[in-house]
């Protein structure tokens, strides 16, 4: 599996192209996490008159929640289990995005102690994708391209293999599941119980 792994890194990571050059640094940065915002609203917002304000806040109250232990939980809990070096730092002859914003050409790993599996990146994009979903499922049509486009940089710019990224799609899906279940409960009782009053 290692070296599948491997091979499908390189075969990513070497695939360049000006527009992936162009692109996917924006889809590796904050920034692109704002659509998942957009998709939130999208879904709150009819919510506000179908049901009541009170769901709104369940449904606010859950992302805030979630994401704070998805990321919180990738990082200091699931990396250190792993241990799992990433590209840059393990393997030779690979395409590295800098925190400059260049791209280099790594001849050799770079020595520095670093933690790649799960990718955080897409353990948040895997949880917000679900748990949006679990709210309206249209929004698939956009935090679903997002989250692929997050995945596919993480690999692109040599900061993660593919399994991190495939690892961090799983832990965040099952997060967005259950809280997005949790959630479902909440509201509907809300809604039964004060209706539009709350």
């Amino acid at each position: 599996m290692e070296r599948f792994d491997q091979a499908l890194f390189y075969l990513i990571n070497h695939a360049r192209s000006p527009f992936f050059d162009a692109i996917l640094p924006f889809f590796t940065s904050s920034y692109a996490f704002l659509l998942f915002l957009f998709a939130f609203l999208v879904a709150v917002l009819p919510l506000a008159w179908r049901k009541s304000v009170g769901t709104i806040v369940v449904a606010f109250f859950f992302l805030v929640l979630g994401y704070g232990i998805s990321d919180y939980s990738c990082s200091h809990i699931l990396k250190p289990i792993f241990g799992k070096e990433r590209p840059f730092a393990s393997l030779e002859k690979v395409y590295y995005y800098t925190p400059e914003g260049k791209f280099v050409f790594l001849e050799k790993p770079i020595n520095k102690k670093t933690r790649s599996f799960p990718s955080c990146h897409a353990t948040n994009a895997g949880f917000l994708t679900v748990y949006t979903f679990f709210l309206m499922r249209q929004t698939l049509f956009l935090t679903l391209p997002t989250a692929i486009l997050i995945g596919l940089s993480r690999v692109y710019l040599g900061h993660h293999f593919p399994f991190d990224v495939l690892g961090g799609f799983f832990f965040g899906s099952i997060l967005g599941i259950f809280l997005g279940i949790i959630s479902r409960i909440i509201s509907g009782r809300i809604t039964k119980n004060y209706g539009r009053r709350l």
